[in-house]
């Protein structure tokens, strides 16, 4: 989730929980200092961007350490405001908002690492894109109502029921995607398959959908609730373009991808694969299908991308792979540039 959502989400938890005898503007000032606090790990970036993606949503987001964090931020804020209670005045708002923020993390696609740092495995309800409008007024509302109608925390009961709801619906439509999913596995005869849906931006009945087999997968981007496909100009404003892609379940354009290629590019990219190099990706990717192998003089570039990432009308941020004919790591950037990955 984005930090705007994050500190909103902050504020109005600040504004429901008890007063403890805070003045309110301390509260506020906690409650958005809080909910920004987990995202704190983006200081491992500029050590490692390695590091940092195997610990971002890790231990400053997990529930295990959460205790432990709405300590240490207490311990701060009531040295800030001079609390006559200590940290006990701090303890449950911090620990709220902490745990708002993580399940503002759990309900998009990324996933979170809940248990850190005892397990790195990620764990994603995938109802919600990472960037939500509607999302984010329904608490811009809460907190502005908040602020206008002071001696009452109905505004900000209201924006949380309305963001459940919100959630909830997001669920619903999630599951209508996943039985498309099912329901073009059956027609095509793949038992075992399993069907995965990831949320997109713009609409939410956006969703990219994709059916796993041991060796292939098949996507599609579905519109849910569209009665025909959009037909669009080809000169058309690359966004309306890629709205086009999305298309209703019927006629939905379903794509198969060999997780490792054919012939001699599954060979190759089976062996870097499996190399303790690629260890990184392994783990990361959900999804991981074969991008592309670029050869030149010296070897070559075996790059990888997570489909669960793929969207129309943009490069897929997280490409990577290794160049030979040392088989060091690299990240490929979307503008088509390969950076040492550390």
């Amino acid at each position: 989730m984005d930090n705007l959502t994050h500190t909103l989400s902050g504020l109005v938890a600040a504004r429901l929980m008890p007063a403890r005898g805070l003045p309110m503007r301390s509260r506020y000032i906690a409650g958005a200092l809080a909910a920004n606090f987990p995202d704190l790990d983006i200081l491992l970036a500029p050590i490692s961007s390695e590091l940092y993606l195997m610990h971002h949503r890790g231990e400053t987001h997990s529930l295990l350490m959460l205790p432990l964090w709405a300590l240490l931020l207490s311990w701060i804020f009531a040295r800030l405001f001079k609390s006559p209670g200590g940290w006990r005045d701090f303890y449950g708002l911090t620990a709220v908002v902490l745990l708002v923020h993580i399940f503002g993390d759990w309900i998009t696609g990324y996933g979170t690492q809940l248990f850190a740092p005892f397990t790195r495995e990620t764990y994603a309800l995938g109802t919600t894109f990472i960037i939500d409008p509607l999302l984010t007024l329904a608490l811009l509302l809460g907190f502005v109502g908040s602020l206008l109608w002071k001696a009452s925390p109905r505004a900000a009961q209201l924006s949380a029921v309305l963001v459940i709801a919100w959630i909830g619906t997001q669920f619903y439509w999630k599951q209508q995607a996943l039985d498309a999913g099912k329901a073009y596995a059956l027609a095509e005869g793949l038992k075992d398959a399993k069907v995965s849906a990831e949320p997109r931006p713009v609409s939410p009945f956006n969703w990219t959908v994709i059916v796993r087999e041991p060796e292939h997968y098949h996507y599609a981007h579905l519109k849910l609730y569209a009665d025909a496909p959009r037909s669009v100009p080809a000169d058309a404003h690359w966004l309306t373009r890629a709205l086009a892609d999305f298309q209703p379940p019927g006629t939905a354009d379903w794509k198969t991808v060999a997780k490792f290629g054919k012939g001699q590019d599954g060979a190759l990219a089976r062996d870097i694969w499996a190399r303790p190099e690629f260890a990184f990706f392994r783990w990361f990717a959900s999804a991981p299908a074969l991008y592309r192998i670029d050869r030149h003089t010296h070897g070559a570039c075996v790059w990888f991308e997570d489909l669960r990432f793929a969207a129309p009308g943009r490069e897929s941020p997280f490409r990577f792979g290794l160049c030979g004919p040392e088989w060091q790591s690299y990240r490929l950037s979307r503008d088509g540039k390969a950076t040492r990955f550390r």
